[in-house]
């Protein structure tokens, strides 16, 4: 039996919180030192978190929704330098007290799938079909576990009813 805790407000949802998401996109272009020190604290407190679950966890779960179905809400490149690394850094301390990591991530954000596999997440969960989940899987099948891949927003084409979903 594996016990996941999952670690909601990611650094960027955390910062969307305060500010909006307007607002945190603005502040992570305009002011990138001011999000680190608040994207820093955020991770410190994610890492004393960790270190007190890990006692009776083996899953450590960080969510941080950076995508809408459509793309990411910031560039790649923006992601890698401003996000991944504070990802890195709770992955890194997750993994020192013998917990697995994960990263959580709704929506589309195929484009950053090989920062999270930098940062040391072992899996990607909440995989949403707005991503091309088969080149994902076929592409990094062994860097990264694919969790998912049914669509919880109900977007066309996709239906609520059991008799379409019961197995042959």
């Amino acid at each position: 039996t594996l016990v996941e805790y999952s670690c909601a407000n990611g650094v960027f949802e955390r910062l969307a919180a305060i500010m909006g998401f307007e607002g945190a996109l603005m502040a992570m272009m305009e002011e990138p030192e001011a999000c680190t020190e608040l994207f820093n604290a955020v991770t410190d407190y994610k890492i004393e978190v960790a270190k007190k679950v890990s006692k009776f966890s083996d899953l450590f779960v960080n969510f941080d929704d950076v995508a809408t179905h459509r793309n990411t809400f910031m560039s790649q490149k923006m992601f890698h330098e401003l996000i991944m690394p504070q990802h890195k850094r709770l992955f890194d301390a997750v993994k020192g007290l013998g917990m697995i990591p994960i990263q959580h991530t709704c929506g589309k954000c195929e484009a950053v799938i090989p920062d999270f596999i930098e940062a040391g997440a072992v899996a990607w969960t909440s995989a949403q079909p707005s991503n091309d989940i088969p080149a994902i899987i076929e592409k990094y099948w062994d860097q990264i576990t694919v969790i998912g891949g049914y669509d919880i927003n109900g977007f066309p084409g996709t239906t609520r009813d059991p008799e379409v979903h019961k197995a042959e």
